[in-house]
């Protein structure tokens, strides 16, 4: 999945356009530091993406949001059991506390009751990321559109915002690349690990190059 990098930094930019996204977003899993690797995502039918991670420990259930909030709440009375196979928690739609199923992309899940002002916080982090400023050069654009190299527009705002920052490769001024692992859920499995990279043109919020990479 690797292509050259061929760009200048007066390429002409665009925004993108939410109702050209591939299918499958809901498959990508980008962990923000310190949620604890053994916390199931929570997956928001509505919205199609992961929004938040939840642990439970003692009867206490921690979760935690893309934006690294922690909100912490006590096991209800009647608290339904849940497969360790289950790979995220389902919220939104018809997902009911304890209702196992697959996601629209085949991913194995169970309902999870969430206190509404957990759930709303969940949801304005997401929104919240989304409000901030990106857009693409055509290459990129022209990424997006295929199945094969879509990522999630709040996937590579992530990346930007947990990743590890480094000048560009190719020395152009202002540019910079961050990196970080991700995951995108297989059907019926548990996903796979790569290593998600994005240039970004930093003074306009201009992505110039991004690509995912098994991790070796």
């Amino acid at each position: 999945m690797s292509t050259p990098m061929t760009y200048t930094a007066d390429k002409p930019s665009f925004e993108w356009d939410v109702h050209l996204k591939p299918k499958g977003a809901g498959l990508f899993d980008l962990r923000p530091p310190g949620v604890p690797i053994d916390a199931k995502p929570v997956y928001d039918t509505d919205l199609d993406c992961i929004i938040g991670y939840q642990k439970e420990d003692a009867g206490v259930f921690r979760t935690y949001s893309l934006g690294g909030d922690i909100s912490v709440s006590e096991r209800p009375l009647e608290t339904p059991l849940f497969d360790p196979l289950d790979v995220v928690f389902m919220v939104g739609g018809i997902w009911r506390s304890g209702l196992r199923g697959l996601t629209e992309w085949g991913v194995k899940g169970v309902g999870a009751s969430l206190e509404r002002t957990t759930l709303y916080g969940l949801r304005a982090r997401y929104y919240a990321l989304m409000q901030q400023p990106l857009r693409f050069a055509a290459e990129p654009l022209a990424h997006m559109k295929e199945p094969g190299r879509f990522v999630p527009v709040h996937i590579l705002r992530l990346a930007i915002k947990y990743g590890k920052r480094t000048p560009d490769p190719r020395g152009t001024p202002g540019f910079f690349m961050y990196k970080i692992a991700v995951t995108r859920l297989g059907r019926y499995q548990v996903g796979k690990k790569y290593i998600l990279e994005v240039l970004v043109k930093e003074k306009d919020y201009i992505i110039y190059h991004f690509q995912y990479s098994p991790i070796k």
